[in-house]
């Protein structure tokens, strides 16, 4: 790694570290209580090995039985003691830890709601869900088993080596020599494990975009039999995944190797030098057992201390990978002064508009100076050929992307001005990609209004010719129409987009190609209903075809980003222009279909 890189990736993990203690200081009282609760328990730790040495020498010296029923009674009590503090802990911690967790998770989809529509074209929507659910995971281990490990550890090794070097010094000192070198070795490795976690991390990201990928478009690869080509594919990143993962269980294997090897080194120690002090006279039995409870009681801890460390390393670079997420400002927000208005009347003006998407600099711009002036209560139609810039104009209506000052204005204020729940709340567009949630028909249509009465749903529906198709559904509008709308057909589809859209009476109505996948005569119905619904409001219609936008009071005609021609259908196709060309171009398609089916109508 160069040093810029290395510092950069320093300064990223310092970020992450600081909005992790930002969730740690909200649970005061459960990191207070688990402090006090950890210094509790480790008196009953170090405690336990006194009273094994205690009862010893009661043994050893020949006492009264009931004395040493006595001793060990106390023993009893206070392990039984001890244990009982020790689940108290750990149920602290663990609950914290689960707090953390599902604080991240709410923020993580409140930023994701934040962040502009730019934003989802640049990040892979696999690798958002895997910081979503993967890294938050790593996270909670890292406060829930790391930190009660991390912390309570160290306080343990205080305690019992203050207690050691009390009894013994010398013999404490022997036990202590092989543990400095654990230190220096558990921070070479640690090195090595966050490396490995954070590429590992990646990966996970992207096997998770591969697999939502595969899944979303199984009807494209299976119509296009690219099934083995996917495969290979996906085979590529969990191989790259696969390598990652065994490079990182092979670092963490390192350090169970040399933690387990201290404990007995120090038993070792204990049983060299404890026993030649005891024969010489120089140490008492009891307190060789109390020296060897100890040593016995901090294996485990001394033992797990390798996966603390890996699960410290691979939370750390989660984090880190969350907080990359977390950090981003969202260049669509709601501005310091906000226009004063509560409501909007529904005029629409660009003011020589140039827009290049976020990301595509280089490119060509996908709007140029362009400007149009659409009066409220008025219809604009918006045609032009592939690519021209229809639908991204569509989308600078509503605010989805970013725009700069004074180019678009809605009555009269510039789109940054205004509060985004104001202008969302009076404009309603149906994209091109008629989404649908796997929720029932209502729910689809009801989403922006949720309090919608049956009697509006149904309306609604009616008005987009989609009330038809409700009584073929299995359980009406209680159907579940399944992810994306799986269930119903591309035209239903894009009906109770329309439906969902209709629902809310908005003042500006945008309508991206809504009516590409439905058939001549149902356009013409949903046409007909749409003019009663167009009237007091302002609707912007973009679309392929020309019979959807001859009615519009204004036509723009657009042609690579550019504003070509503007006017009447009328006037237009007196011009003779692109508009006339495209019409010409739809009236043959139509007049060949047409002939195909009278065709297959004589041939049955």
């Amino acid at each position: 790694m160069s040093a810029p890189a290395a510092t950069l990736a320093r300064s990223g993990a310092r970020a992450a570290w600081r909005r992790l203690a930002s969730y740690v200081v909200r649970h005061p009282v459960y990191y207070g209580v688990w402090v006090a609760v950890t210094l509790a328990y480790t008196a009953g730790f170090v405690a336990v090995g006194r009273l094994v040495g205690w009862a010893v020498e009661a043994v050893a010296k020949d006492l009264p039985h009931a004395e040493v029923g006595r001793r060990v009674g106390w023993l009893a009590l206070v392990a039984v003691g001890s244990g009982l503090v020790r689940f108290y802990s750990r149920t602290l911690v663990f609950n914290a830890a689960r707090e953390i967790e599902y604080e991240l998770r709410n923020d993580i989809f409140a930023q994701l709601l934040r962040l502009p529509q730019s934003f989802y074209g640049r990040w892979r929507t696999g690798d958002i869900m895997s910081r979503c659910v993967n890294d938050t995971n790593a996270v909670r281990l890292l406060m829930g088993v790391a930190v009660l490990n991390v912390l309570q550890t160290p306080i343990l090794y205080l305690a019992v080596v203050g207690t050691m070097l009390r009894m013994n010094p010398r013999l404490a000192l022997f036990v202590l020599m092989p543990y400095p070198l654990f230190i220096l070795f558990a921070r070479a490795i640690g090195r090595r494990v966050h490396h490995w976690s954070l590429l590992t991390q990646e990966g996970l990201g992207e096997a998770s975009n591969q697999l939502q990928e595969a899944i979303s478009g199984i009807s494209v690869v299976k119509a296009y039999a690219m099934e083995g080509v996917t495969q290979r594919r996906f085979a590529d990143v969990n191989q790259q995944l696969w390598q990652r993962q065994l490079a990182l269980v092979r670092t963490n294997a390192a350090m169970p190797g040399v933690t387990s090897l201290l404990p007995a080194l120090a038993m070792c120690l204990i049983l060299f030098i404890g026993g030649s002090d005891i024969v010489a006279g120089r140490m008492q039995v009891a307190d060789f057992f109390t020296f060897s409870i100890y040593v016995s009681q901090l294996t485990f801890p001394t033992f797990i201390m390798g996966w603390v460390v890996a699960l410290v390393q691979r939370g750390g670079a989660s984090m880190q990978r969350i907080d990359e997420l977390l950090a981003i400002e969202p260049t669509i927000a709601d501005p310091p002064a906000p226009a004063p208005l509560e409501s909007l009347r529904g005029e629409i003006e660009f003011r020589n508009l140039t827009f290049r998407h976020p990301g595509s600099e280089a490119r060509e711009p996908a709007l140029r100076d362009v400007s149009l002036r659409v009066p409220a209560g008025t219809t604009l139609g918006v045609v032009g050929t592939v690519g021209a810039g229809k639908t991204t104009l569509a989308s600078l209506i509503p605010h989805l992307y970013e725009v700069a000052d004074g180019e678009v204005f809605l009555d009269g204020v510039d789109v940054n001005r205004i509060a985004l729940g104001t202008l969302r709340r009076h404009i309603a567009m149906v994209p091109q990609d008629s989404f649908l949630f796997s929720a029932t028909l209502a729910e689809n249509i009801a989403f922006g209004k949720p309090d919608a009465s049956v009697a509006e749903i149904e309306r609604a529906a009616e008005r987009a010719q989609l009330a038809k198709d409700v009584a073929d559904l299995p359980h009406g509008y209680e159907t579940l129409v399944g992810e994306r709308g799986v269930m119903l057909s591309g035209g239903q589809r894009q009906r109770t987009a329309l439906a969902r859209a209709l629902l809310l009476e908005p003042a500006i109505l945008v309508l991206d190609d809504t009516l590409s996948a439905v058939d001549a005569e149902t356009e013409a119905a949903i046409q007909r209903e749409l003019d009663a619904v167009f009237r007091g409001r302002t609707v912007v219609v973009v679309s392929s075809r020309v019979s959807a936008v001859r009615n519009a009071d204004r036509i723009a005609v657009l042609d690579d980003g550019r504003v070509v021609e503007y006017g009447t259908h009328a006037e237009l196709v007196r011009a003779g222009g692109l508009y006339t060309r495209l019409a010409r171009e739809q009236a043959d398609r139509e007049g060949a279909r047409a002939e195909l089916a009278l065709a297959a109508g004589a041939g049955s």
